[in-house]
């Protein structure tokens, strides 16, 4: 069938199910049940797989965020299912509209906490890079295809224009475009612009179901088994034929529509596969709730001080270095079981990761004293202030205080240490600098 037909046979599914209303409550049951199932199964099974965009190397509509961090991927999937949910209720009133804050909701609430993630330099150098939901992407995501050519996508500086573009084309089109049609447009055009560091793929496919339920379509599914075919429409895309993304899309939607108007008429829709999905998707759940504790050892403490602890300090380093210049100098004392050693920074912090864990593993604690030492103003030269900062290590947890604050930070090493635990208490340390400063350059 071409498009044309395909979009008339699925009005003709939503006519026929809008026709069968009030349907018993079961019957609507049966679908979200169904739809649920195959949306977390999808969105969890993704996330095992390698993916590329054509021939390129990045993770376009089945995007892995964190790496091995099996933890988060249970978490991000359980968000799905709350994004999901929020769309569904949003999407009842018609009269809701599409806006960036809308679109930007949804990826804070998919992503759920900042994060940091392996990053690539401008140079080819590993990094750490900062991922806050919600927000659009401050560094280039364009990726680098096999041929040594680049593969762009919109600058971090052009994103905030380009997204007003967006959602203005969308305004001008909804009422003469036919939703399926102007939800594969969205889709393409959001991902094409792919506004955020991270979860394009995820937070594109929300909006399109929000487009489609908004008009009164039964939300789609792509699913992963079958990402060879959306790959290649996206591709036929790029060189010029939007239509075939457009009826990859409506094919897609036909057979969620016709799964729609057979539930409503109380058919049975479970597909052969549904019971292994419902088992699989279980399996992740449990997996979550009675997750083995993660022991101290001295792998466990090497991995908790890369990508965790070091992130910490550094942000703590650089929070603090906006003070520096009130003072003459600065200082970093590190102590431990056999370690003390003094820094003018922590720039090159990542080269002592190896004696931190040592002390960490051995003697479980480690305090860095941050100090500043010389308020420029006559007289109060030798007057200093230190913030200093605890870690402990502990059998199955670790613990961060922070001193004069009686505050702490106390986890898990199964869960992982992010910029949304320390950035407030940070804050305060910082604070009480300031006002040490303030009644010294006063008095």
């Amino acid at each position: 069938m071409d498009i044309t037909e395909i979009l008339r046979q699925i009005d003709s599914f939503k006519k026929e199910a809008e026709n069968l209303q009030p349907v018993k409550p079961e019957f609507e049951r049966a679908f979200w049940e169904k739809f649920r199932l195959e949306f977390n199964y999808n969105s969890n099974h993704i996330e095992g797989n390698t993916l590329t965009y054509g021939q390129t190397k990045l993770l376009l509509l089945f995007d892995r965020t964190t790496g091995d961090n099996k933890g988060r991927e249970i978490e991000e999937m359980k968000s799905h299912d709350v994004a999901l949910k929020m769309i569904t209720e949003i999407s009842a009133d018609k009269e809701t509209p599409l806006t960036e804050k809308l679109i930007r909701e949804i990826n804070e609430l998919i992503l759920v906490r900042p994060f940091y993630n392996d990053a690539i330099t401008p140079n080819g150098q590993p990094t750490k890079r900062l991922i806050t939901p919600g927000e659009y992407k401050k560094q280039p995501n364009s990726v680098l295809l096999p041929d040594g050519s680049m593969f762009y996508y919109a600058s971090p500086e052009e994103t905030p224009a380009l997204m007003g573009d967006l959602i203005e084309w969308y305004n001008q089109n909804k009422e003469a475009t036919h939703p399926v049609r102007l939800a594969a447009l969205m889709h393409y055009k959001l991902v094409r612009i792919h506004p955020f560091d991270d979860s394009n793929g995820r937070t594109t496919r929300l909006i399109m179901n929000f487009i489609l339920m908004q008009n009164g379509y039964a939300p789609i599914v792509i699913e992963s088994k079958k990402k060879d075919e959306y790959l290649a429409a996206l591709n036929k895309a790029d060189v010029g034929d939007i239509s075939a993304f457009e009826k990859y899309i409506a094919d897609v939607s036909f057979k969620w529509e016709e799964i729609f108007l057979k539930a409503m008429k109380g058919e049975k829709i479970e597909e052969e596969g549904d019971l292994e999905k419902k088992i699989d998707v279980l399996k992740k759940n449990l997996s979550s709730e009675n997750e083995i504790e993660i022991k101290k050892e001295l792998s466990t403490i090497k991995d908790f001080t890369t990508k965790y602890y070091i992130p910490f300090l550094k942000f703590f380093d650089n929070q603090l270095a906006k003070l520096d210049q009130f003072f003459f100098e600065r200082h970093i004392l590190i102590r431990g079981s056999n370690l003390s050693r003094k820094y003018n920074s922590l720039n090159s912090i990542e080269q002592f990761s190896s004696d931190f864990t040592n002390v960490l593993f051995h003697s479980s604690s480690l305090n860095i004293s941050f100090t500043h030492k010389g308020l420029k103003k006559a007289g109060k030269r030798e007057w200093g202030h230190t913030s200093e900062v605890s870690i402990i290590c502990k059998e199955y947890e670790y613990r961060i205080e922070f001193a004069g604050l009686n505050e702490k930070i106390t986890k898990q090493y199964r869960d992982p240490l992010t910029i949304e635990d320390y950035s407030s208490l940070i804050e305060k340390v910082i604070k009480k600098e300031v006002l040490e400063i303030e009644k010294k350059l006063s008095s």
